[in-house]
């Protein structure tokens, strides 16, 4: 492209500048004022970046500006959707093209030239762009799968405190609790005897324990996600419920534009369109829930392997501790029993921290339910808006042939 394009191509729109370039009257709706789109935080435009041209209208209305002070499309009302004002479909209109008409950012602008972004940041962000509308439900998707990374960091976090506890625990039964005990019983063998009684019963109470915190952990988890999937099957049967009628009044309208041909076109046209986004929608909550469980399984995974690091290193330490103790003078035969005891108790401790009472790989994927939302797939939309055409073409035929030889 030579200098002289760069020159004389039009500029951008500025915030707060009416999109036909008038100046716009005092009774203008403030709601079709341009409004500058911040980036989310840390997501900050660079000085040096060149501004692409606006999408073309492609004869649209001003709709497309229809943005509060922050830049986000302000919300529809459900009547709104098949209002028949201009003003109305101006509204949803602009919710529509801002899927339809823009285009993706093939290089982020936010981005530093050392290292790319997670491509999860960067799908976020274009569906948070594409469909304002939907933010409440994506927040309550968000927020399900940081409560379950949360519980998750929790659940091991305590899992590591208790096994560290146990072994502490062993330890000082085995090297000082002799002669506690010896201390009340007057024996070295009762003292001795009460000591590993008193190991086994702390492994008794880990257990029971981990029992207690485990179906706690599970319990909470389970409940969040009935009101997640609560949530999403509400959203998913309104959508289905808008796609329906939008299917429906598109041929309905014949009665109320007989004598109307054009009005009839430009209803169903935003009508098949309406139908058209109302599918993608649909679509791109799904992708949303997809994103947000793919992080809670890679933080799970990740979880996995640290846990896999600590668990070793925690039963490591305590064996190290209880090794490192002397041996008494008198009544070796039985400490050196006692360290025994506690090394083997503490291997058990060790091995059920890991592997018994772990977050259920399916827990999610079995109480979220998704079996029983309403999918995109089941939608059906190409062949709903094929469907619409093929009777169309029918009606037309059908009128021409009626009308043939008059």
């Amino acid at each position: 492209m030579s200098h002289d394009d760069h020159t004389h191509a039009p500029p951008p729109p500025q915030p707060g500048e009416p999109l036909d370039g008038g100046h716009g009257g005092h009774g203008a709706d403030r709601r079709l004022e341009a409004a500058h789109n911040p980036p989310p935080p840390g997501a900050q435009d660079s000085h040096d970046r060149v501004v692409p041209p606006p999408t073309p209208n492609h004869g649209r209305s001003r709709g497309e500006a229809l943005r509060g002070g922050d830049g986000i499309l302000r919300p529809i009302s459900e009547s709104e959707y098949f209002a028949q004002t201009p003003e109305a479909e101006a509204i949803v209109s602009s919710h529509i093209d801002e899927y339809f008409n823009q285009p993706l950012d093939i290089f982020p602008f936010w981005e530093s030239e050392s290292k790319p972004d997670r491509f999860h940041v960067l799908f976020s962000r274009q569906i948070e762009e594409r469909f304002p509308v939907d933010r409440d439900i994506r927040s309550r998707i968000h927020a399900y799968g940081r409560r379950v990374f949360r519980a998750l960091i929790v659940h091991v976090s305590v899992k590591r405190i208790t096994q560290a506890g146990a072994l502490a625990a062993f330890a000082a039964l085995a090297i000082l609790g002799p002669g506690w005990f010896s201390q009340w019983t007057g024996t070295e063998q009762m003292g001795l005897a009460l000591a590993a009684g008193a190991m086994l019963a702390t492994f008794g109470m880990f257990w029971a324990l981990q029992a207690i915190l485990f179906i706690q952990y599970r319990f909470q988890l389970e409940n969040d996600s009935y009101e997640l999937s609560r949530e999403v099957v509400q959203r998913t049967r309104e959508l289905q419920n808008l796609f329906t009628s939008a299917r429906a009044m598109a041929d309905q309208a014949e009665t109320q534009f007989q004598m109307d041909g054009k009005g009839w076109g430009r209803r169903a046209m935003y009508l098949t369109r309406l139908t058209m986004w109302i599918g993608a929608r649909m679509e791109y909550l799904e992708k949303h829930v997809q994103m947000e469980l793919w992080r809670v399984r890679r933080e799970r995974y990740w979880m996995r392997w640290a846990q896999r690091i600590m668990t070793p290193l925690v039963l490591i330490v305590g064996l190290v501790v209880l090794a490192l103790e002397p041996a008494p003078e008198t009544g070796e035969a039985g400490f050196r029993g006692l360290q025994i005891l506690a090394a083997v108790l503490g291997l058990a401790v060790s091995w059920l921290s890991y592997f018994r009472w772990r977050t259920p790989v399916a827990a999610v994927q079995d109480k979220l339910g998704v079996d029983g939302w309403v999918r995109y797939a089941s939608l059906d939309v190409d062949n709903a808006v094929a469907d619409q055409v093929r009777r169309d073409k029918e009606r037309l035929v059908e009128y021409r042939a009626l009308t043939r030889g008059r």
